[in-house]
């Protein structure tokens, strides 16, 4: 009996060890927290844990990180929280996140890679007006003194 209380006694303490809050949540609206539902009452300070989904609706939600860093997710966006090595990272899966990072911190933010659709123009946009193949410009006349095989300009 004495070995069984001791097990779980360490069992229970390496749980509570890896569930360790990297940060906490607040919110003026609704949100959802791995699938569920949190009401607005209780989105003021909740606490966020790593490999918690975050899913704002028609408000804003910023979390706050131990380290002083502050997240803020825009309207209608998915984020994930994860540790990779000793570093906590906010992977933005829809949407946009806002990331003010204190000093030192190690918080960062992987964005998702955006595609092209067929009708984006990716790269610089040129100031001078294209024109249309049907409307190329005349060539410039040749003159009177070059033969017609040969080109003077």
């Amino acid at each position: 009996m004495k070995y069984l209380f001791l097990l779980i006694f360490m069992m229970t303490s390496v749980v509570l060890m890896a569930a360790n809050p990297v940060g906490s949540i607040t919110s003026s609206g609704p949100l959802r927290l791995n699938g569920k539902a949190v009401p607005v009452t209780a989105s003021s300070s909740l606490p966020v844990l790593a490999g918690d989904e975050i899913v704002t609706s028609s408000s804003v939600a910023t979390i706050f990180f131990a380290d002083k860093s502050r997240a803020t997710i825009q309207p209608n966006s998915r984020v994930k929280l994860e540790v990779q090595k000793s570093s906590v990272v906010l992977r933005v899966l829809s949407g946009a996140v806002d990331l003010k990072r204190a000093a030192g911190s190690r918080v960062s933010i992987i964005e998702p890679i955006r595609r092209a659709t067929p009708n984006t123009v990716i790269g610089r946009v040129s100031a001078q007006p294209v024109t249309p193949l049907s409307q190329d410009p005349k060539p410039p006349p040749r003159s009177k003194h070059c033969p017609p095989d040969k080109d003077c300009n």
